[in-house]
């Protein structure tokens, strides 16, 4: 565990100043086989196909096991009412309420002519779902509640020449491509690159107009306006931590914790 209660790490960035301040530790369940993170300030534990959905705003939390998860990829917050559950194994979306309990039938993607889509990611346009299908590379804006592709690129890995495994981001500034090969992509609504940039990090997460990142067991923030600003250097950091965004808050996610900051601005 962190002792930082009393520490407080200040960031520069133009004329704006951020501090993170350690709140709190979760522990993580022993049988935990995943965590994943939302942007409504959830968190999510699977073991199998039980997913335990723990809120930090309120500390409430609830258990859901559905045989039809027979693998879970990604779990997706679409709104405070609607998380979607992504396997890529099975090529299918599943939706819940908030809750955690089936809405309708799940999606099988393939019914809709995807062949392997390996990452998903909540869009903020309402009712849409970007999709990364690897085969020819594809980057599709779904429209989930009709059914239909409403954007599409082919051949990303040529056009941007793309390196590696794929996993998409969006924000206010647009949807955030990083890959394993340590690429960093911006694309506008129109799917257009309007931003690239290449550097080492071990985990990244969008934050503002630019991108918290862990490297050499250091915390950095690198922004597209004054470029890289380390954070802060915390002893237990080590390369296998996975970094989670969700509003104001920064999680770091350990073997056996999740350690909680507060991303105050001021």
């Amino acid at each position: 565990m962190l002792a930082l209660s009393s520490e407080v790490i200040r960031a520069q960035e133009s004329q704006q100043e951020f501090e993170l301040v350690f709140l709190r530790s979760i522990p993580i369940p022993a049988t935990t086989e995943q965590t994943f993170m939302d942007y409504g300030n959830n968190l999510y534990f699977v073991t199998k196909d039980q997913i335990t959905r723990h809120s930090l705003a309120t500390g409430i939390a609830n258990v859901q096991s559905q045989k039809i998860w027979q693998s879970i990829d990604q779990i997706i917050c679409i709104n405070a009412m609607k998380t979607v559950v992504f396997s890529q194994a099975q090529q299918q979306l599943c939706f819940t309420d908030n809750t955690l309990s089936q809405q309708g039938t799940c999606l099988d993607l393939q019914d809709y002519h995807f062949e392997n889509v390996t990452k998903i990611a909540s869009s903020k346009r309402p009712d849409m779902l970007w999709l990364y299908d690897e085969l020819n590379s594809t980057l599709v804006l779904f429209n989930f509640v009709q059914r239909q592709i409403i954007q599409s690129v082919s051949n990303l890995r040529g056009m941007l020449n793309l390196r590696g495994e794929p996993h998409l981001e969006e924000n206010a500034m647009g949807l955030w491509i990083f890959t394993s090969e340590g690429q960093i992509i911006r694309m506008d609504d129109y799917l257009n690159a309007i931003s690239q940039q290449s550097f080492p990090y071990s985990s990244i997460v969008p934050f503002k107009n630019g991108c918290i990142l862990l490297r050499d067991e250091q915390l950095y923030y690198n922004s597209l306006i004054n470029g890289e600003t380390m954070l802060q250097t915390i002893s237990t950091l080590n390369p296998k931590d996975k970094l989670h965004i969700s509003g104001n808050q920064l999680i770091i996610e350990k073997s056996k914790v999740l350690e909680v900051f507060i991303i105050k601005e001021n």
